[in-house]
């Protein structure tokens, strides 16, 4: 069962294809997103490559069935890492990813989103990382992503309280680039890869370099400043070995308020 589907062209596009479970990621899946990612970078007549869902969603968040058999042990770090490989292979594609996003994209679906360089959302679209709610402590590079985009203090609103955006907020708060009626999304996606993959590819490809470079130079300079990045990943791999996770998954399909002890 093929769970991403590709398209190749001057304009690639590769889609989720889990509709019937709003296209939430499992391991399999993300690990095929990477694949289709990686031939798209070795295809050198590719120009820019769009990031879809099929059906109503880009992607609901991490498989929670799967989520939770992992938590407590190292399938849960292995999937982070299976997460982190797709959102490196976004970053370091040579040329521009767009993520177009409609219905759903929350948790993981949001940290891929932001991991493109440019997204174009459904104004109805709902966006968030409701790792608090679940007991999840994202990736550094996924905080980073975010506080980059919306600033701290919207970072926080989202992150520790929870908040969830539409399309339209998304797009004032800095998530996205743009909000449009779900109707139009595929045609503004469309004209905005088609400008892409007409400019000139050298100087696409140095630009989404640059500006790569400059974030990770942030990166560096705050932890010569003292930050160290490991300290934040032992959080991480602390939470999603924590009774708190696999509470906050039960409680999330119970439709409850879940009960947290932090441990």
């Amino acid at each position: 069962m093929t769970l991403v589907r590709s398209e190749p062209g001057s304009v690639w596009r590769i889609a989720l294809s889990r509709p019937e479970a709003r296209n939430a990621v499992s391991a399999p899946m993300l690990r095929e997103l990477a694949a289709a990612l990686g031939d798209s970078a070795a295809d050198a007549e590719a120009r820019v490559v769009v990031l879809a869902g099929d059906g109503t969603d880009f992607c609901a968040g991490a498989d929670l069935a799967e989520l939770e058999t992992a938590s407590g042990g190292s399938d849960g770090i292995d999937y982070g890492r299976e997460l982190e490989d797709v959102l490196r292979a976004i970053g370091e594609h040579p040329v521009p990813v767009i993520a177009e996003i409609g219905g759903a994209a929350l948790g993981a679906g949001c940290q891929i989103a932001l991991a493109c360089d440019l997204a174009v959302a459904a104004t109805d679209a709902r966006l968030g990382i409701p790792s608090a709610r679940l007991g999840v402590v994202i990736g550094y590079e996924n905080v980073e992503r975010l506080v980059h985009a919306v600033g701290p203090k919207r970072a926080t609103a989202i992150l520790v309280a929870g908040r969830t955006l539409s399309g339209r907020e998304a797009a004032d708060w800095g998530l996205v680039n743009d909000a449009v009626p779900s109707g139009d999304l595929p045609a503004r996606v469309t004209e905005l890869a088609e400008g892409i993959a007409a400019a000139a590819p050298l100087s696409v490809r140095g630009s989404k370099r640059g500006i790569r470079a400059v974030l990770a130079k942030l990166s560096l300079d705050r932890e010569s400043e003292g930050f160290r990045v490991a300290d934040f990943d032992m959080m991480a791999a602390d939470a999603f070995a924590s009774d708190d996770l696999r509470e906050g998954i039960r409680a999330f399909r119970e439709r409850r308020d879940p009960e947290f002890r932090g441990s």
